[in-house]
Order: structure tokens, then sequence, then C-alpha cells
């Protein structure tokens, strides 16, 4: 098999953890063995097991396969577990780089959270997105949106080029992270700028080690970093220009540096913590010590998201 890196196309890889879907549809449905046998159904004709590989190159993580699940398995997994956001800070951000008369696409436009922000602020966006019931919802709300898989032979036509391109948790959900860049590529002009945000590589999962199983395939295909922005970006004509992290309240880092303390895991692996109050009041003993990690060592740590800008070759 001649598996190559995604990112940076290097063929020398790590072994990480090996993950079964059925398994993780029990998590994502706990309670509805229908909605389980549903997604695993659905992701059949992608894979039911998948290798987690790290690459030596440019420390990118991927499954393999490296082959997405179907719309139809979005389409339940999204409504079992109401993963369209109202908000997210990453718009805030790109919206405060646009200017009126400017132009914006979004691939993968969701239910068209971003173009209903970019609509109040003044700005001409439109988007596409490959799940059939996410453009109905754009559609009813009056928001230019249409159906497209990235990858297309033909994609839609657009008219003109676009000042701004944005995909918000979109690249690590797909198979071939390279076709959004071209995508990307066919909308831009001399100058536009190309906006992707994606879980961060800094958030407390990621720097602790902790199973996430939303951050694993069928549900995530690839977790990223800067190194491997930059290598996907060249490789398709874009330079990357700067990367801002979600900032995380000192509250909220604290309390997920408490948990990752180790004699916090010592003692929760134990089974000492009879009750929540106990395990509470464990917590805010170590906050001394972590308010300290969090002013050292670990002024890293960051909210969910990490947002990538970058700018046309």
């Amino acid at each position: 098999m001649n598996l190559r890196c995604p990112a940076c196309d290097s063929s020398s890889f790590e072994a990480l953890e090996k993950v079964d879907v059925a398994g993780q549809h029990r998590l994502y449905a706990p309670d509805d063995e229908t909605a389980q046998k549903q997604l695993t159904e659905a992701a059949a004709a992608a894979s039911l097991v998948y290798q987690m590989l790290r690459c030596n190159q440019c420390a990118m993580e991927f499954g393999s396969p490296l082959t997405a699940p179907t719309s139809g398995w979005y389409a339940i997994a999204y409504r079992v577990l109401n993963l369209y956001p109202g908000d997210r800070w990453e718009f805030g951000e790109v919206i405060h780089h646009l200017r009126p008369r400017q132009r914006l696409f979004e691939i993968g436009c969701g239910s068209g959270m971003f173009l209903d922000r970019c609509r109040a602020a003044g700005i001409a966006a439109q988007g596409i997105d490959f799940i059939e019931e996410a453009v109905q919802q754009c559609v009813a709300r009056g928001l230019n949106a249409s159906i497209e898989r990235l990858g297309e032979a033909s994609p839609r036509p657009c008219e003109g080029h676009f000042d701004h391109i944005g995909a918000f948790h979109l690249l690590e959900h797909l198979e071939n992270p390279r076709d959004l860049f071209e995508r990307a590529s066919s909308l831009a002009g001399k100058s536009s700028h190309l906006w992707i945000s994606v879980p961060s590589d800094q958030r407390p999962s990621r720097r602790y080690g902790e199973t996430d199983f939303l951050d694993q395939p069928p549900h995530h295909m690839s977790r990223w970093n800067p190194d491997a922005f930059a290598a996907i970006g060249a490789r398709a004509g874009w330079k990357l220009s700067e990367i801002f992290y979600e900032p995380m309240p000192l509250r909220v880092a604290a309390w997920s540096i408490t948990r990752a303390a180790a004699h916090y895991r010592r003692v929760a692996a134990s089974g000492k913590f009879a009750s929540p109050w106990r395990e509470r009041a464990f917590r805010l003993a170590l906050l001394p010590y972590a308010i300290a990690k969090r002013m050292t060592t670990e002024r890293r740590l960051t909210g969910f998201s990490m947002l990538a800008h970058f700018v046309t070759q």
C-alpha cells in the first residue's frame, strides 16, 4: 500500500490508536440502539475499523484507510449529536478582517450560521455543503447556498473571484484534504485570503493525550497542526500567514489542568471519588498548583479551535 501523508506527502508514519467504529457509535447514541445500528450500517461503505497514524515529518495525524463516511452517515450523526453550532469563536475573528463590498465564499456552510453573520455585517456571502438537509435550512432562511461535494469533476461555476474563502471545521472530516485547498484556489483572485478552522492542537484533550471519540474516525479523519497546515497550503498555492488560537479563560484552563494532574489521575483511577462533591473539592485544592502551571508551562493551552489564515502565493 502506497500510503502518503495528505499534508506533506511523506511516507514515514508512527502507529497510534486503533478505532472500532461500532464502538464509537455506542458512545454517539448510548441509549438509542436503532441510531447505533443506522450509523454503523451507513459507515460500512467507508470502513468499520481505522488505524490512526502520525506523520514523522509534519506530525499530522490521520486515519487509515483515509476514507470518510457518506453524507448519509453525517446526516444521522449530526441529528443524533446535534453538532451544528449556533456560533463559533472563529466566526468573529474572520468577520473582523472583512470589509464592506468584499465577497466571501464558505466551503462547508452547514446550516448557515456563518452566512447569517456575514449577512448581518453587510458582507456578500455564499456557500456550499454536501448535506442536502443543511443546504435546505440555508435556503429556507434566504441564504445563498447550494449542494456540492468537494472533489467533483465539475463544481458549480461562480461569477468572479472572492476576496475571502472560509471553511470552518470541515478539513478534519475530509478524506482528501487537498480538495479543499484546490477548490479555494479556483475561487480566489491574486490577493485572496483563506481561513480554515479545525480543533486546536493545543486544546486540553490534545495536550494531555486524552481520548476524545469525536476527534477520531469516522467523525474526524485527521488532526492538524501548524506544520501540516504550512505543508498542505504550499502544495496548493497558499502561503500560511498566521495561526489564531481560541482563548481559554483562566478558570477553565485551571480546571482542565487539575484534571490532567498526575495526583488527580491516580486518585480518580483508584475509585476514591465516592461522590461528585468529593471530586470537586479535590480539584479545588489543586487550583493554586493549576494556576501556577497556567502562568508558566501551560501558557500555550487554548480553547477548542485554531484558525489558520492563508494568502495566495
